[in-house]
C-alpha cells in the first residue's frame, strides 16, 4: 500500500503557491461541489483521485453431514475460509449473473472506467482470527486520462462519464451488500463440494490527495 502512494506521489506536479493557487483557494477548491464536471478537473489539476474500495466477507458453511463433530466442523470452517482467501479476484464474486443492467453489472463498469482493471486482484485480503470474516483492500488511481481518436470518442465519453461519478463518493461513502450460496471443491475433511452461503460488503469511498 505504501509503494502504492509513493508512486502515485511522483506523478502529482509539484507546484509553487500563486494567486489563483493559494492555500485559501485550495481550500475554497476542496469544497467545490465533486459532481460538476469543471470543478472535478480543476480539483484534480494537481492532485490525484484515489477510489478506495474495501470488501468484508462473511461466510456461513453448511454442515456436510448432520452427525458431524464439533472439532471437525471447526476444520471444514478453517478449510473453507483458506479457499475463499485464495479467490482474490476483485471482480470473481460479481461475475454470476449475465443479465445486462443489474447492479453489480453498472458497478463493474463504473470501477473498471474509473481505474481498475478486470483482473485486478486485491491489494491486500486476511482473514479475521478466530472468525468466519475475509477483510479485503484496494486502491487504484482514478483515470483522468482518456484518449482516443473520433471511432472511439462515444466510448470515451461514456467511459469519462462513469469515472466523473466516482467522484461522487469523496467524502460520501456508499455500501453495497448481497448475498450468494457457493459451492467449494476440495475442501479437507468434505467428500463431495461443500455448500457455503457468503455476504459480501463492500465500501466505495474516494480520496484526494495532493502534494505540501
Amino acid at each position: 500500500m505504501l509503494d502504492f502512494f509513493r508512486s502515485v506521489a511522483q506523478t502529482i506536479p509539484s507546484t509553487s503557491p500563486s494567486p489563483t493557487n493559494s492555500p485559501s483557494n485550495e481550500t475554497a477548491a476542496s469544497s467545490t461541489d465533486p459532481s460538476s464536471h469543471n470543478s472535478a478537473r480543476d480539483m484534480l489539476q494537481d492532485r490525484a483521485g484515489i477510489i478506495v474500495l474495501r470488501e468484508d466477507l462473511d461466510f456461513y458453511v453448511i454442515p456436510p453431514k448432520a452427525d458431524i463433530d464439533p472439532a471437525e466442523m471447526v476444520g471444514v470452517k478453517r478449510a473453507a475460509g483458506r479457499s475463499l482467501l485464495e479467490q482474490n479476484g476483485i471482480f470473481s464474486g460479481l461475475r454470476r449473473s449475465e443479465e445486462a443492467g443489474t447492479t453489480e453489472q453498472h458497478l463493474i463498469e463504473m470501477l473498471t472506467a474509473g481505474g481498475f482493471y478486470n483482473e485486478d486482484t486485491w491489494g491486500h485480503r486476511a482473514s479475521e482470527p478466530q472468525k468466519a470474516v475475509i477483510c479485503s483492500l484496494a486502491l487504484a488511481r482514478l483515470r483522468t486520462d482518456i484518449k482516443g481518436n473520433d471511432s472511439t470518442l462515444a466510448n470515451n465519453s461514456s467511459a469519462v462519464g462513469m469515472a466523473q461519478k466516482l467522484l461522487l463518493f469523496w467524502r460520501k461513502p456508499a455500501r453495497r451488500c448481497w448475498w450468494e450460496g457457493v459451492e467449494l471443491d476440495g475442501i479437507e475433511g468434505v467428500s463431495g463440494k461443500l455448500k457455503v452461503w457468503i455476504r459480501r460488503v463492500w465500501t466505495l469511498e474516494m480520496s484526494v490527495i495532493g502534494l505540501r
